[in-house]
Order: structure tokens, then C-alpha cells, then sequence
């Protein structure tokens, strides 16, 4: 996986991945995104009626699940109105699969991270991920039997093989297919929810992200250019970011002999860096626990210490899929916000869910939804 090879192998596999992601290619995945956000929300509507308070938990999984499997590889599942039970549940048993209490080789996959080649010749992944790339191979089998070309994700990387400076294998291909599908699930799930949550508890901020959407957007389709101007939300997106990482770590492996402040590192150490230390540091965050959006706004972008705030990790090997993650949360964030004023209710609260091998889930995010209109 992208996440664990390095060197030339990792730098080609980045360089076939990164088109994915440029503007125009975001651009044309923003009316599917807007679509899913549509049908969820009307889902989300039906199972409030009678009685606002509900698990957003669950319904953030489905929309990011859609999400994945409809930009990424072409399919239209239908877990945002619980009619694909079996692909919400494949997706959810990775995470149960990567947890310290149901899964003891998670600790040993700590240690062979280090070596992705042995870990695919041991078949050391659980049951639940080697049916994922299972999936994404059959994808790929009947693309190349059929001649199909939808131009996603997948389409773009099979093109790029034929082009690569180094052997780019089917089995590199199918390991980034998983990696797009395990990265983007719960990580996105857990910042919509906690977004939800800070919004509830901060009426006065969720007024301010509403008035910026009116003000901006108002009753026009979401384009490019306008949601990239809803500075106000996306401040409130870092921001629960900060507060509520959803990775625990990143890592990484010194390449040169070097000194950190005063610490002597030799060349291959490996260095782990926990991001709630960074975030809830006051001295590069004062008042760390307060919900402070104010603080990533361009105007304050200069106070921001680079490297403080890495929920999608730092430098040349930052999360590929940064900016698809934001702007998926934004549209998310923003129609959900003009269609229902979101409060707490006795129930509303952030509750971290045990064993997590690298993703820090909540099993549930209740809050009432109240229709605007």
C-alpha cells in the first residue's frame, strides 16, 4: 500500500495517484458528491420525522461509503438508504478487524509495516481487507474483458500503468484501490460526526456557518468556485480537525543522520508522531480546549505553526487526498446545515471508541435535527 512502501516504488505509486486529485479532477467529482449528500439527506429527513434525535453516526458511514465506491469505482451502492447492508458491513468489519481487542496481529502489523512485501506474501491481511481487493481485482478484470472506461479512479490509475518509469503491477493497483476505500471511510464518517457535534454544542458558530452559505451560496447549485469561498466553514472544519483528530499517529522513518533538539537520530529510525499532543499543545494552540475556529482563518493563517496541525500528516508525504476530503465535507457540511438547524440533546456527546489500531471512531452521534423551512 501507498501507506507503507518507500523510495522509488513509493514515489511512483504517489506520481500515478496524484492526477486523482487535481482541481479540474475534483471538479468533476463534485456533482456525484452533491447527489449522494442529496439522497442522504432526505434519508437522514424520513428517520427524524416524529422524533428529531438520531445517530448520525451510521448515516455518515453510508454517505461515505457511496462516496468511495461511486467517484472511485463506478458503483452505485445504496448504503445511504440501508438497501446495501452487505457493503456497510464489509467496510465496518475492516475497522473491528484493525482494533487491539478483537485483533491481536494488529500489534505485530505495527512491527511488519516495515516490510510490505512480506506482509502480501504471508497474507497477513484479515479476511475483510483481502475481500476489498478482491473487489477492486474483479473491478479491474471486467474493465479490461469489456473495454470499459468510466474515467474514476480506477481508470486512471490502470491508465497510468502503461506509462510508468517502474513496473507498476495489477496488485499495486488493486492495494491503492483499498487504500482509497479504508482512507477515506472512516476518517471522513468520524469528522462529519464530529463536526455535527461541535456545531450542536456551539450554536452561535453553526449561525455564522449558515449565514456565510446564504450569503455565498443561497439557493444556487454548489460549484467549485463557490464552495472555495465558504472560508468561515472551512476554518470550523480545521478546527475539528484539530479537536478531534481522526488518526492517532502518523509515522515516519529518518532518512539522515540528524540532531532534533539536541536528540542524536540515526538514519532509519522510525518516528512517531501522535497528533493530539500537537493539537492540544497551548503553545502552539492557545486554549487548546476551546472550539476556536477564528484560529485558521486566512487572516490568522501567519499565527499557525507549520507542521502543528497534521491531521492529514505533513510534508511530501501528507494525506494524497487532502483537498477531495475537504471538499467532500464541506458539501456534506453545508447542505446539511441549510436544510436542518442541528442541537444537542441529554445524549449529545463524543464518546471514543476503544482499541483503535490507527483511526479514532465514536460508536454513535446523536444530536436533534430540526427542519429550517
Amino acid at each position: 500500500m501507498l501507506l507503507l512502501f518507500r523510495g522509488d516504488t513509493w514515489r511512483a505509486l504517489r506520481k500515478m495517484m496524484s492526477p486523482t486529485f487535481t482541481s479540474g479532477r475534483l471538479k468533476s467529482m463534485m456533482t456525484p458528491i452533491e447527489n449522494l449528500a442529496d439522497s442522504t439527506l432526505e434519508f437522514i429527513a424520513q428517520k427524524a420525522k416524529g422524533n428529531p434525535e438520531i445517530d448520525l453516526k451510521p448515516m455518515m458511514q453510508y454517505f461515505s461509503i457511496d462516496v468511495i465506491c461511486k467517484v472511485a469505482f463506478g458503483l452505485d451502492t445504496k448504503c445511504r438508504t440501508e438497501e446495501d447492508p452487505d457493503m456497510h458491513k464489509l467496510f465496518t468489519s475492516i475497522m473491528e478487524d484493525f482494533k487491539f481487542d478483537t485483533y491481536p496481529k494488529a500489534t505485530i502489523w505495527a512491527i511488519l509495516s516495515h516490510f510490505p512485501e512480506l506482509l502480501s506474501k504471508l497474507g497477513f491481511w484479515p479476511a475483510s481487507m483481502l475481500k476489498m481487493r478482491t473487489m477492486t481485482k474483479d473491478i479491474m478484470t471486467e474493465r479490461k474483458q469489456k473495454n470499459i472506461k468510466i474515467g474514476d479512479f480506477v481508470d486512471r490509475l490502470m491508465e497510468y500503468k502503461k506509462v510508468a518509469e517502474l513496473p507498476i503491477t495489477d496488485e499495486m493497483i488493486e492495494a491503492q484501490g483499498m487504500v482509497f476505500m479504508v482512507a477515506g471511510f472512516e476518517t471522513t464518517a468520524n469528522t462529519l460526526g464530529s463536526m455535527c457535534y461541535q456545531v450542536a454544542k456551539h450554536q452561535d458558530i453553526q449561525e455564522r456557518i449558515v449565514e456565510e452559505i446564504l450569503d455565498t451560496i443561497g439557493s444556487d447549485e454548489i460549484t467549485h468556485d463557490n464552495i472555495s469561498k465558504l472560508d468561515y466553514l472551512e476554518a470550523c472544519i480545521m478546527e475539528t480537525l484539530r479537536t478531534c483528530p481522526p488518526v492517532i499517529e502518523h509515522d515516519r522513518v529518518c532518512t539522515n543522520d540528524c540532531v532534533v533538539q539536541g536528540i542524536p537520530v540515526k538514519k532509519g529510525v522510525k518516528i512517531c508522531m501522535p497528533n493530539y499532543p500537537a493539537h492540544y499543545d497551548a503553545e502552539f494552540f492557545p486554549e487548546p480546549e476551546m472550539f476556536k475556529p477564528e484560529r485558521f482563518l486566512k487572516e490568522n493563517a501567519d499565527q499557525i505553526i507549520p507542521y502543528t496541525w497534521r491531521p492529514f500528516g505533513s510534508g511530501n508525504r501528507v494525506c494524497i487526498g487532502q483537498r477531495f476530503a475537504l471538499m467532500e465535507i464541506k458539501i456534506f457540511i453545508s447542505k446539511l446545515l441549510y436544510k436542518f438547524k442541528v442541537k444537542r440533546t441529554p445524549r449529545t456527546e463524543l464518546k471514543y471508541s476503544p482499541g483503535g489500531f490507527f483511526i479514532i471512531s465514536y460508536p454513535e452521534i446523536r444530536v436533534a435535527l430540526h427542519p429550517r423551512n
